[in-house]
């Protein structure tokens, strides 16, 4: 038996929170598989020459599907965080990974 998903297009993440701070993700990663909510990681490192000069900035971006918006932003509502911990993004993502 064989599958085609190449007529499939499904592009419904948004880009939800950035966080700077890995235990403040770490925090958010154990909340969403906790309450079963999809995610990927999208990585914005600085530049060489933002880190020759010390401006070292690397920024994660969680990206999740759409329809867990809602319970996503509940969750995040719950968890012992500042707003200065992460950024509400809460578009949607302009790549295409396929």
């Amino acid at each position: 038996m064989d599958f085609d998903f190449s007529d499939v297009k499904v592009h419904n993440e948004i880009e939800f929170c950035s966080v700077w701070d890995e235990d403040v993700k770490m925090m958010i990663e154990r909340a969403f598989l906790k309450n079963r909510i999809s995610y990927y990681e999208k990585w914005n490192d600085s530049s060489f020459f933002s880190r020759l000069f010390g401006e070292y900035d690397s920024k994660c971006t969680l990206c999740i599907n759409k329809l867990q918006m809602e319970k996503a932003v509940e969750i995040m509502e719950e968890l012992p965080l500042n707003r200065k911990d992460y950024e509400m993004v809460l578009k949607r993502n302009d790549k295409t990974f396929f």
